[in-house]
């Protein structure tokens, strides 16, 4: 299924990755779903279908490290609208299943990033089981605009796993928890480690839904290239004189319960989700 020309892809240079495998997000709250305290994000693993519809226990693990949001690329076979949320049969070459958005606002979801059956698109969310079946909740569905973000996610996929066994042998066994920082808050170097044109167009979807104030601290944690993310006080210090620090801390605890930023080395560390 994989085998299409850069035509199908719109008008995105063929540059560029996919999602970077240490892009961690986090659980979203959506308006099915009762939204309570804020939750930090802690990491999106890259993934084929079939390791979501394989999986026995009811959270899903890679290596033995859950993931707590996954990511995966795939061809719409089918959409369905309903009046709260509009379902999608995802198909890669492991297996399909079913992606569930909700909508939000007037009836839109993420309008820029819309796709049609036959489209290739990514996959950002949760997965949720209702009775024996599994599904996806998704945080972001959108149209893939190159070719290479294919070939980038399966190289993820691989890249993540030998990742996870290399810090289990040095770590020792039962590590899970602290890896998910350690390795996925880390990001990918390398060769893997580009951002594309379809990660810019989601930034861009995110900021259009976010206050002023999210706005800016959003745009000053993306904009940071330390592996470790943006400091808190690093943010103080940047909107001195237009934000207060308890303005700041409300932004981030917001960007970090809808899944936008996630915190890496400590409570005080933050990198957007989309950098």
């Amino acid at each position: 299924m994989w085998d299409q020309s850069a035509s199908d892809f719109g008008n995105g240079t063929m540059a560029g990755g996919f999602f970077n495998a240490g892009t961690p997000g986090g659980t979203v709250n959506t308006p099915g779903e009762k939204k309570g305290g804020a939750q930090r994000a802690h990491n999106i693993i890259p993934v084929n279908i079939k390791d979501i519809l394989d999986e026995v226990d009811e959270k899903l693990k890679i290596e033995d490290t859950e993931a707590h949001m996954v990511t995966f690329v795939g061809t719409v076979e089918q959409i369905e609208s309903k009046q709260t949320n509009v379902s999608y049969t995802v198909r890669d070459d492991t297996g399909s299943i079913e992606v569930v958005q909700w909508i939000e606002g007037e009836g839109n979801v993420q309008s820029p990033f819309q796709v049609v059956e036959g489209n290739f698109c990514r996959v950002v969310g949760s997965i949720r089981q209702t009775q024996d079946r599994r599904h996806v909740m998704a945080f972001r569905v959108a149209k893939l605009t190159t070719a290479n973000e294919i070939t980038t996610h399966l190289l993820e996929t691989q890249w993540v796993r030998m990742k996870l066994r290399q810090m289990k042998r040095k770590m020792g066994e039962g590590t899970g928890q602290s890896m998910n920082n350690s390795v996925m808050g880390g990001g990918m170097t390398g060769p893997l480690a580009s951002s594309s044109s379809a990660t810019s167009n989601v930034a861009n979807g995110i900021m259009s839904g976010l206050s002023s104030f999210q706005s800016m601290v959003y745009t000053i944690i993306q904009a940071t290239t330390a592996e470790t993310g943006m400091e808190k006080s690093q943010i103080y210090n940047s909107v001195r004189g237009r934000m207060i620090p308890r303005d700041v801390d409300a932004a981030l605890e917001f960007l970090c319960s809808e899944g936008h930023i996630y915190s890496t080395v400590d409570e005080d560390h933050f990198k957007s989700t989309d950098s």
